[in-house]
């Protein structure tokens, strides 16, 4: 009897090693760059562009740290659930579609095999100067390495209305969402399955108009990475400067997620009152440094932010209204280590479509599938 208590004592104990393993593995998590143009010389008044060798410096730190850059496409099916989140995961970004991505970054990209995706906006893709033209973006693709997206129409704020009424804000919407994806498609004899927003602004007026356009993702800027439950039309991404170093690069790729149950506002949201309270409802706080939780608003740190552990709920009360426009909010903290933790969403103080008039307009927009 005693010896069978110790076999099927070792039974449970083996078969217990597979979910504590488990348990103990760290989410993975995907990093979106976001690159604009490539010049040989640094201009330090263009913080957008970056040498061609520096751009490569960055790849070859991404090959020698063992980080995979995948395609567009791979991680589009990793957001629909057909394939599972790889490990130390890049994707590569080139937004607006200068020439220099063909004449000084794509070399760069051949060189490594990396594959990568331009997003253009319709209004600059004809070619001119210093642009892209469709033969240019037909022969980059021809290749298999560069894939293509919607960077809008005109590449304007789309969460700042302005004057616009319902109808011309609903209608603006449609023209640099819909029209323009429709438009590049034919000009380029593709699918478009992605946009990244013109300065990363959204709203959820705006996912309502992407859903619509047929998008099976759309990214951001909000400078984070990116989980298998993060919102699939706001999707992070991380803008890379021509002051960003190999060492300023790593430390962008190193960052890691901060569970979160509850934001407000949520991403996304459009609020009419600037004096808000923010607040965060962490999922975990184990080995986190509790005294280092804090809100960071753009690049402003909320020292009197306030964290609860009894709640693990983090908030942040506003004395004097925010202004009008899109606000980026980061949730912070530092484990016992010393590496830092985030969580970063946008929401916007401002004035709402009113109800079912979006939906209205969407409704009259035809199905392009059911066109063909």
């Amino acid at each position: 009897m005693k010896l069978l208590k110790l076999l099927l004592t070792a039974l449970f104990l083996f078969s217990a090693i597979p979910l504590f393993a488990e348990t103990a593995k760290e989410e993975n998590y995907i990093n979106v760059l976001c690159y604009h143009r490539f010049k040989e010389v640094s201009d330090p008044k263009d913080s957008y562009s970056i040498t061609p060798k520096r751009f490569e410096e960055h790849m070859q730190f991404l090959k020698d740290s063992g980080y995979t850059v995948i395609p567009m496409s791979q991680y589009v099916k990793v957001i629909e659930g057909k394939e599972e989140m790889p490990e130390k995961a890049v994707v590569i970004t080139i937004d607006d579609g200068y020439s220099s991505i063909k004449d000084k970054g794509y070399p760069v990209l051949k060189k490594f095999k990396y594959p990568s995706i331009s997003y253009v906006y319709s209004v600059f893709m004809p070619g001119g100067k210093h642009s892209l033209s469709p033969a240019d973006a037909k022969e980059l693709m021809s290749e298999g390495l560069m894939e293509f997206g919607s960077h809008s129409h005109t590449h304007p704020v789309m969460t700042k209305r302005g004057k616009m009424t319902d109808k011309e804000y609903c209608d603006f919407l449609i023209l640099e969402i819909i029209t323009s994806k429709r438009y590049m498609e034919k000009k380029l004899g593709i699918t478009m399955d992605t946009m990244a927003y013109p300065y990363g602004a959204y709203s959820k007026e705006i996912f309502k108009v992407v859903e619509k356009a047929g998008f099976k993702a759309a990214f951001s800027v909000d400078t984070s990475y990116n989980v298998k439950d993060t919102y699939k039309y706001a999707l992070r991404r991380t803008i890379i400067y021509n002051s960003t170093t190999v060492e300023k690069l790593k430390a962008i790729l190193e960052k890691k997620p901060l569970k979160i149950s509850l934001v407000y506002p949520e991403s996304g949201d459009i609020i009419t009152d600037g004096k808000t309270v923010l607040k965060a409802v962490l999922a975990a706080d184990a080995g986190l440094n509790t005294a280092t939780i804090r809100f960071e608003m753009g690049r402003v740190i909320l020292d009197d932010s306030v964290y609860d552990p009894a709640t693990k709920t983090l908030t942040y009360t506003y004395d004097k209204p925010l202004p009008k426009g899109f606000h980026t909010a980061t949730a912070a903290a530092l484990d016992m280590s010393g590496a830092r933790h985030e969580y970063v969403w946008s929401f916007i103080v401002g004035s709402p479509i009113a109800e079912g008039v979006l939906e209205e307009a969407l409704s009259k927009i035809p199905d392009p599938k059911k066109e063909n």
